[in-house]
């Protein structure tokens, strides 16, 4: 069985859509006849593509070449026809939108399921209703129903970083393994993004407790400004142990890196999901997002979340104009749970 995975467009999305894919590799059902697993395959966005990289479930990774938001018929059918010379069985179309179903109908796959919506009926065999907007399910049970897995079937999203890639990475950027990684952005909006204060606080506090280890931030291009301040807050003693590496690195280097953080604090990201799928220690603050639908996914992660009368909201920007749900949420919940720091990974 040969199956093709149209991968999601949020990093955090692609980290929980590893469920449904080591569901599939593990499937008994899906078997050659020489007892090896099903060959998955991915097609996926440059945003997104390195995460599938470091998953032991998924044999190759293909890039789209396609620009976000267009349409690109023609392109789309160009890499439709390549896709069609691999013979897949099976596509799995994770994304929602009808240029997302296009290659596989390209690809001439036999089978192809995704929810239906956007006028896909046409260009897929199968087709899922949505489950109700309000209900919010765990996003890994979304994608888990296209591949027809109950929640008993998925196990957590897993991300596998080889120790020389680790080491080389640490090395690449003079980190020694142990530290404290800090994720204070959040590409979806500023209602999910806790204040920069409060990320000081508690870097303020790891780096007096633990004299001998530093704190990381993590990050893209739009993150620099805010890391940024968050350094400027620490006193001017600690600003030497505290580096942001936003927009400095690839996503594949923050993997490799993030697998070697004692503990990351951060907001409902992308980075997250991926430190979660590490099994780093996760210390995750949530605001207008829900913990019930994206959280962290480790046996060790912790959620700090006020639950208040007006959240979640999901919404971009506060509607009420006061972000209540994350500015009163104290950082000295954070610093308590705070284990100690490790002397290497």
């Amino acid at each position: 069985m040969k199956i093709l995975i149209v991968a999601p467009n949020w990093i955090g999305d692609a980290v929980m859509s590893l469920s449904l894919i080591q569901a599939l590799h593990q499937d008994s059902t899906l078997c050659g006849a020489d007892g090896k697993p099903c060959e998955i395959h991915v097609l996926a966005p440059p945003v997104t593509a390195p995460v599938y990289q470091f998953s032991d479930a998924v044999r190759a990774v293909q890039v789209e070449p396609f620009a976000h938001g267009k349409l690109q018929w023609g392109l789309r059918r160009q890499v439709g026809a390549l896709l069609a010379e691999r013979a897949f069985d099976t596509a799995l179309v994770l994304p929602n939108s009808l240029k997302s179903a296009l290659v596989p109908w390209f690809a001439r796959i036999p089978k192809r399921v995704g929810y239906s919506g956007e006028l896909r009926t046409a260009v897929l065999t199968h087709t899922l209703p949505k489950p109700d907007k309000k209900a919010k399910p765990p996003m890994i049970q979304w994608y888990g129903n296209l591949g027809g897995f109950d929640a008993a079937a998925l196990q957590n999203p897993m991300l596998n970083v080889a120790a020389g890639l680790r080491q080389a990475a640490c090395a690449e950027f003079q980190l020694p393994p142990g530290f404290l990684a800090l994720a204070p952005g959040a590409e979806f909006g500023p209602a999910k993004r806790w204040p920069a204060s409060h990320f000081a606080h508690v870097a303020t506090e790891f780096l007096i407790q633990n004299p001998i280890q530093n704190v990381v931030l993590f990050g893209g291009p739009k993150d620099q400004a805010f890391c940024g301040e968050i350094v400027s807050l620490l006193s001017l003693d600690l600003q030497p142990r505290a580096q942001s590496l936003a927009g400095k690195t690839s996503l594949a280097q923050a993997v490799a890196l993030m697998s070697a953080a004692n503990q990351l604090v951060t907001n409902d990201s992308g980075l997250m999901h991926v430190a979660a799928a590490l099994n780093v220690q996760v210390h995750a603050v949530f605001g207008s997002s829900s913990p019930h639908h994206t959280p962290p996914l480790n046996a060790k992660a912790k959620v700090y979340y006020l639950n208040l009368e007006c959240s979640p909201c999901f919404q971009r920007e506060c509607p009420l104009g006061h972000t209540d749900c994350l500015k009163k949420l104290d950082p000295k919940m954070v610093v308590d749970q705070l284990g100690p720091a490790s002397q290497g990974v």
